[in-house]
């Protein structure tokens, strides 16, 4: 996974009306990951998700907005839609959790070949093996016209990384305004575990 801060204006991308993104000095906030889902998990596949960091529009709760995500299992697509409205497509991916010189590769295509983006995550020398962080941001869903969240379970810890991505003028990700942009940080959940019960529209609690 990855994180930018990247100039508002150089973001196309709207996210759902019942959100606003974040905005600090005139930066918003992106995040971008391939994820491996290892046997072991209740389904197993691929996926790219890419995230914003938003505030619930006339409100004062946080969280992050998932508008782009692919995957390469129709399980994973129709329940992603059904459960949390995420709006999965489906692609090609290409993992490697064991390149040249260590770290993480990805690479992922949509169903017309088109090239999505490229990652490639370096270990950085010196560097503590693992860090845990202090909190961790809520996923925030678009519920029919409601906001809704998971009361989810999630373990993991880090490993600080290099990472730089591709991504082509062609792809959606580009409306991210990611081109020509570093990331700020990248760091690598080697194993996590993660529990994410259905959604649920917060006015409905």
């Amino acid at each position: 996974m990855s994180a930018w801060s990247v100039p508002v204006h150089r973001c196309s991308l709207r996210v759902d009306p019942v959100f606003e993104p974040l905005v600090v000095a005139g930066r918003l906030f992106v995040t971008g990951a391939f994820v491996d889902y290892e046997p072991g998990s209740t389904l197993t596949y691929g996926e790219l998700a890419m995230g914003i960091v938003v505030k619930q529009r006339g409100a004062r709760r946080y969280g992050a907005a998932t508008p782009l995500i692919w995957v390469d299992n129709e399980q994973s697509l129709r329940g992603g839609r059904a459960l949390w409205n995420l709006p999965k497509e489906m692609a090609r991916f290409e993992l490697d959790r064991n390149p040249p010189g260590g770290g993480f590769s990805g690479a992922a295509w949509d169903e017309r070949g088109r090239l999505l983006g490229k990652a490639r995550f370096e270990l950085l020398p010196g560097l503590p093996r693992r860090v845990r962080l202090p909190f961790s941001l809520p996923d925030l869903y678009s519920m029919q016209g409601q906001v809704g969240e998971t009361k989810d379970s999630f373990s993991t810890s880090l490993r600080l990384l290099r990472g730089s991505w591709s991504i082509p003028n062609s792809s959606p990700l580009a409306a991210l305004g990611l081109a020509g942009q570093k990331p700020l940080l990248s760091f690598w959940m080697r194993d996590f575990a993660l529990t994410l019960p259905a959604a649920t529209p917060m006015a409905h609690r």
